[in-house]
């Protein structure tokens, strides 16, 4: 990996952690709408982004989630595991969207992140109803971004370029 593509995977990360601090009344917990996740459509594209927020998500989950051991390990793995898996769909497109990414990257997420949810607060019987929560929190922000995302990456690869 090249320097411009470490600095760049480096301020993904940042921006990541920067996101889920100033936005964290609605970035943690079993309803959440985790704008960061905005930048899971950048891992669809570029290894360099997938390290970054895998990163942020770590650091965000460590300092910021408040949720503890299982949420550095489990919800980092959900974007971890998410975010490969919608890098390996990345050439399946329909229009030019990655609609199999982003569905990785929700239902992931979702179920993931909605069982270690259900472990940390005791209410296991609630593990449906949080898997849905935060699959459709992270339905919402993909779709946030669905409309800027052939925008952004093109700027990208230029830079790259």
């Amino acid at each position: 990996m090249n320097i411009k593509k470490m600095i760049y995977g480096s301020i993904v990360a940042a921006v990541y952690v920067a996101l889920c601090f100033v936005l964290s009344p609605i970035s943690f917990g079993p309803i959440q709408c985790r704008l960061a996740e905005l930048l899971c459509y950048l891992a669809i594209d570029y290894l360099w982004a997938y390290a970054g927020v895998s990163i942020g998500c770590l650091i965000s989950n460590t300092f910021l989630g408040g949720l503890g051991i299982l949420d550095m390990i489990f919800g980092t793995l959900a974007t971890i595991i998410a975010c490969g898996l919608a890098y390996l769909f990345r050439n399946i497109r329909y229009n030019g969207y990655p609609l199999l990414s982003i569905s990785m990257i929700v239902l992931i997420n979702g179920i993931i992140v909605g069982i270690e949810l259900g472990i940390v607060f005791e209410t296991k019987n609630l593990i449906p109803l949080y898997i849905l929560e935060v699959a459709i929190g992270e339905l919402i922000v993909m779709l946030i971004g669905l409309p800027i995302y052939k925008k952004v990456i093109s700027i990208i690869d230029k830079s790259l370029s």
